[in-house]
């Protein structure tokens, strides 16, 4: 079957897959929408960088402490809330004018963001064959890279014709899409079963335990970790090189933003070869239910 064919023949897939598009795109749009606001209210590196960190920390929190009891909840109710708490934060936005209340609200777009997206990697294993993983991993990578490239460049398009309250508008209502094509999944197929638990906080022992006898997973976290330094750096002088150095406007910063992350469609293709990355970390320790 073809990566395309799973789309078609697989209506709950399609709905999620559907779903995290518009998610993914909103994401990005937002990300660009909440920049150029923040920059043009306070002219700082230093908000910006603060603006981002409310983003993106939320994910590594997630993932440590909270990571557990995305297995145990209903996937369903927790993607449909992140959705609708991040469509919340965006029908705020436009009555907020000050960079500390944009920051805090850009990290509870960000809290949601950090459950949307492993509950989505959660619930495919119960929607596709085993055999068919591969392909759907492949298809959700490609649709990602695609929105870190296409969603920048039509939130700047956006910004720079409409300001920065239209894309908060159309972004809120993004979410809502995305929630209501979820909420049109029966939940029984995002989740067979409830995951076997030896308690909240012992399972968060026993994951930094394989972390830490784990070589690869080691690898990978270092790896990440430099990765991530360089492109932090990169996206708080953005918008400077962009609006200041450059004049080269909302609509500028966009597509330098989305520039740098057009290369991930191309590294995407070549990745169609490999398996995917997350499917050989699970072969160091299978976990106790897949469910």
């Amino acid at each position: 079957m073809g990566h395309f064919e799973l789309l078609r023949r697989n209506a709950s897939f399609r709905l999620l897959f559907l779903a995290t598009l518009g998610s993914l795109v909103g994401t990005w749009l937002a990300t660009i929408a909440l920049t150029v606001e923040i920059y043009d209210r306070t002219h700082s590196g230093g908000w910006v960088s603060a603006l981002l960190i409310s983003i993106f920390l939320p994910t590594v929190i997630v993932g440590v402490a909270v990571g557990p009891l995305l297995d145990r909840l209903s996937r369903r109710r927790l993607m449909v809330a992140s959705d609708l708490l991040r469509a919340g934060v965006f029908v705020a936005l436009p009555f907020v004018d000050r960079p500390g209340w944009i920051v805090a609200l850009a990290g509870l777009s960000g809290l949601g963001n950090a459950v949307y997206r492993p509950t989505v990697n959660a619930a495919m294993p119960n929607l596709l064959d085993e055999d068919e993983l591969e392909k759907g991993n492949a298809l959700f990578m490609t649709v990602e890279n695609m929105a870190w490239a296409v969603g920048p460049l039509i939130g700047g398009a956006i910004v720079a014709t409409s300001g920065t309250q239209a894309a908060y508008w159309i972004n809120a209502v993004s979410f809502v899409f995305s929630a209501a094509l979820i909420r049109a999944i029966p939940a029984r197929r995002l989740q067979s079963e409830v995951s076997e638990s030896r308690g909240h906080w012992r399972d968060i022992v026993d994951g930094l335990a394989l972390a830490k006898r784990s070589p690869a997973v080691q690898t990978v976290v270092a790896a990440w970790s430099v990765t991530m330094l360089g492109v932090a750096c990169i996206n708080v002088g953005e918008v400077v090189i962009a609006k200041s150095s450059f004049n080269a406007g909302d609509f500028g910063f966009g597509l330098l933003f989305g520039d740098d992350h057009e290369g991930g469609v191309l590294h995407q293709r070549i990745a169609l070869r490999d398996r995917y990355v997350g499917s050989v970390l699970l072969q160091l320790e299978r976990p106790r239910c897949w469910g």
